[in-house]
């Protein structure tokens, strides 16, 4: 096999295992087994969701490490428990060796509400961990106002 073939059979299966970890994700929050979040991210990965405002419920919306994370969705969603339903879709992913950026919309069925995440992720022994998570808020009932539907 040529060269240029196997590395394009490389970056399929490079997008295919980045495309799992956001799938994984979604599981783990709506099912609420936040301590299986290192399967998705890097220990040392960054968060930032400040597009929901500094904080959530007391808890800062940047975060540095999956475990400051795990806290955060566990503080967060106490009050909610198990039965969200998310989506993620329409992911862009650039794959450079062993670095990735991606682009993802999110919806969560449950709620008016979704988002664009920009991710960044790396190939470690473990395999591909994503290291930056944005997530750029987006409220369904906003949008449909803009449009001209509803009050």
């Amino acid at each position: 096999m040529p060269a240029s073939t196997q590395t394009d059979i490389q970056v399929c299966i490079d997008r295919m295992d980045i495309m799992q970890l956001f799938a994984k994700y979604c599981h783990i929050v709506d099912d609420c087994t936040f301590e299986k979040l290192p399967e998705v991210f890097a220990e040392d990965a960054i968060f930032d969701y400040s597009s929901l405002g500094e904080s959530v419920q007391g808890r800062r919306t940047r975060m540095h490490g999956v475990r400051e994370f795990i806290d955060f969705l566990t503080a967060t969603m106490a009050g909610m428990g198990p039965g969200l339903t998310h989506f993620m879709t329409n992911h862009l992913i650039e794959v450079s060796g062993d670095e990735a950026d991606i682009v993802s919309h999110n919806h969560v069925l449950n709620i008016p509400q979704g988002g664009h995440y920009t991710s960044h992720a790396r190939r470690t022994p473990e395999g591909w961990r994503i290291n930056r998570f944005t997530f750029q808020n987006r409220l369904f009932n906003d949008m449909a106002r803009k449009m001209g539907f509803g009050a």
